[in-house]
């Protein structure tokens, strides 16, 4: 694609490549199934505007975007910096987009072991192929937890605080009366979550 432009008396031509977007379903050998994604292999020179339109013009969840990886990180022609754009936004990590770009690598490169620079941190991840399929296997980051701020709004939503609500459109009669709804402005209790920690190894075929 060629973009003609134009600066005073002076008329300039610059090359616009257009990158190829690919087309992945993952978790599913049928393309009707399985959570699509979209996969650009090559995504140097297209800043984030770029990747972000790319996406949204795909419309899928996600679509990763690879590139040069940081220095250091793995073996040459094995190793990427991915970054995943849904329609709207960039996000940090996404499994199944990089569960089929792994594959469209694997298809282009070869199964082996493959590892990505992501915004969550490095990502490894092997391909093999098991009866005449491709299949990628990731290890997630590590977990860990980042402090929340408390919110600075002192605003009390009102919340229920009577017994169950119940559909006067089901009483039949002769059933007991509905309890009144009573709403209450103070703030209700906090919830006693359990702590626990998750390491996810991989998805599962």
């Amino acid at each position: 694609m060629t973009l003609d432009t134009t600066a005073g008396d002076t008329a300039r031509t610059s090359e616009i490549r257009t990158p190829e977007i690919l087309r992945y379903t993952a978790f599913s050998a049928d393309p009707a199934g399985g959570n699509p994604a979209g996969v650009v292999l090559d995504a140097t020179g297209l800043d984030d505007a770029a990747q972000l339109a790319v996406a949204a013009e795909l419309g899928y969840s996600e679509t990763a975007f690879l590139t040069a990886p940081p220095e250091g990180l793995g073996e040459p022609g094995r190793a990427f910096t991915i970054r995943f754009f849904s329609p709207l936004a960039e996000v940090a990590f996404c499994g199944h987009a990089t569960v089929a770009t792994a594959v469209a690598l694997a298809e282009r490169q070869g199964p082996g072991d493959l590892v990505f620079a992501t915004q969550a941190g490095p990502v490894p991840v092997t391909v093999t192929r098991q009866d005449g399929a491709l299949r990628a296997t990731l290890t997630s980051v590590e977990p860990r937890v980042e402090p929340i701020s408390r919110p600075t709004s002192t605003r009390r939503w009102p919340h229920w605080t009577g017994p169950p609500p119940t559909s006067t459109r089901r009483c039949r009669r002769g059933s007991p009366t509905p309890a009144p709804a009573t709403w209450s402005s103070a703030p209700p209790p906090a919830p006693d979550w359990p702590s626990s920690t998750t390491t996810s190894t991989g998805w599962p075929p």
